[in-house]
């Protein structure tokens, strides 16, 4: 049987630091300006939906399902295309695609054939494409990082999106308000093409090597790095705990901003100052990170920040109208997100680390097909359970879900993880 393709564990013995340090640098820009587009556009698809085409509930929620659906079918197969191609190669051409599927908004809008149907295809297609460019942004980060500073590459390749989600968010929901949803689309192209020319900037990757008769199957490859994931003694928990996060977090976050317009009438102003919070957390989290794993542990930082996590969704289920538990969600947003991402970076590492180079890029997918692909089937299960009981036992039932991955969580091998050492195993 022919071996697997594989990928060089480091460039730095091809490449000089100062090319590496210039590689990173275009890596986070470009993929800052990416994620700060497609915040735009998740701002501005269901705008148009709403404001233009007048959607109703059920469609606005098919929209977002478009959108987040490629997350549970394309994951694993996006593991194998960042194996085969090189990384680079998938960064420039996905960004290229994603500014032409863009601007098909505004071109359609010229031509008054702006359709339901279209903004599915376009959510849908822009999902897939961001799903096998993530694949490749966060495959390259151990590609450019030095073994002993992985985990701040991480932390800080976790700040940059953060912040840039936030600022995407603001810019979208400014543009859409000031010149129209439909032209928001022209600066997300913009956005896209920017980054792709920092993709093509990426001098240090390595190219995979793989000659045309060295591939295999597909399937048989994503198989391989399903099994080492779910045979590997720190692996298999981890992913178990992060099955049953994605499930607990897609019943609570679904109908959170519901729950706070409604039941606790925290109004626009509140929500946003919530959201902040949250984006100042995030960054605050991913950060602080690698500074807990060096003095606690990489074991005790994960267990204990995914506590926090579980915790954090209380309050908005207790929370009452007035100023005072305004204060209190706040807090709890700001520690929510400081706790996701300080898991979010650490766990990625002890991935990364973990993980033979050849399998890195498949087990990093299946990470990700087993958290954020149930988040989608979540939110499903989740409006549909809320219109036969009440979002507030919906979201309770998420709370529940996430202790019992904080309790599966501290019942692994994972808690008694030291520090983020050793290589592949």
């Amino acid at each position: 049987m022919t071996a697997a393709p594989q990928i060089h564990a480091s460039p730095h013995g091809l490449v000089g630091g100062r090319a590496v340090r210039r590689s990173v640098a275009f890596l986070l820009t470009g993929e800052g300006i990416g994620y700060a587009g497609s915040a735009v556009h998740a701002v501005a698809l269901p705008a148009l939906a709403v404001l233009s085409l007048e959607a109703n509930p059920g469609q606005v929620a098919l929209l977002a399902f478009a959108a987040e659906i490629p997350a549970l079918v394309v994951a694993l197969p996006a593991g194998v295309v960042v194996d085969r191609y090189p990384l680079r190669t998938v960064l420039f051409s996905t960004d290229l695609a994603a500014a032409a599927l863009v601007g098909v908004i505004p071109a359609a809008a010229v031509l008054d054939r702006v359709s339901m149907p279209l903004l599915y295809t376009v959510a849908l297609a822009l999902g897939v494409l961001s799903t096998l460019h993530t694949a490749a942004s966060m495959a390259a980060v151990p590609l450019l990082a030095e073994p002993k500073h992985l985990h701040r590459a991480n932390a800080r390749f976790t700040a940059v999106i953060t912040i840039a989600g936030t600022t995407g968010t603001a810019l979208g929901t400014v543009l859409v308000a000031t010149i129209g949803a439909t032209r928001a689309f022209a600066a997300d192209a913009l956005s896209y093409l920017v980054s792709a020319w920092c993709a093509a900037r990426i001098r240090a990757l390595p190219s995979p090597d793989h000659p045309q008769t060295a591939r295999r199957p597909a399937i048989r490859e994503i198989r391989e790095g399903v099994t080492h994931s779910a045979s590997h003694p720190i692996l298999r928990p981890l992913f178990q705990a992060l099955t049953v996060t994605g499930i607990g977090t897609g019943l609570t976050a679904t109908l959170l901003s519901y729950h706070l317009l409604t039941a606790v009438q925290v109004g626009a102003t509140g929500l946003g100052v919530i959201m902040a919070a949250g984006s100042i957390g995030g960054l605050s989290g991913a950060l602080t990170a690698p500074r807990l794993v060096r003095r606690y542990g990489t074991g005790r930082v994960i267990a204990c920040a995914w506590t926090v996590y579980a915790l954090m969704q209380i309050p908005p289920l207790a929370a009452r109208p007035g100023t005072a538990w305004l204060a209190i969600l706040v807090v709890s947003g700001y520690g929510q997100w400081a706790a996701a991402t300080c898991v979010g970076t650490t766990q990625r590492s002890v991935q990364q680390r973990t993980t033979p180079p050849r399998l890195r890029a498949r087990v990093q997918q299946t990470s990700l097909w087993l958290t954020t692909g149930t988040q989608p089937l979540a939110a499903l299960a989740a409006g549909a359970l809320a219109s036969f009981t009440s979002v507030r036992t919906v979201m309770t039932a998420g709370v529940i879900v996430l202790f019992i991955s904080t309790w599966m969580l501290w019942r692994s091998p994972v808690r008694r993880l030291t520090a983020l050492d050793g290589g592949a195993q």
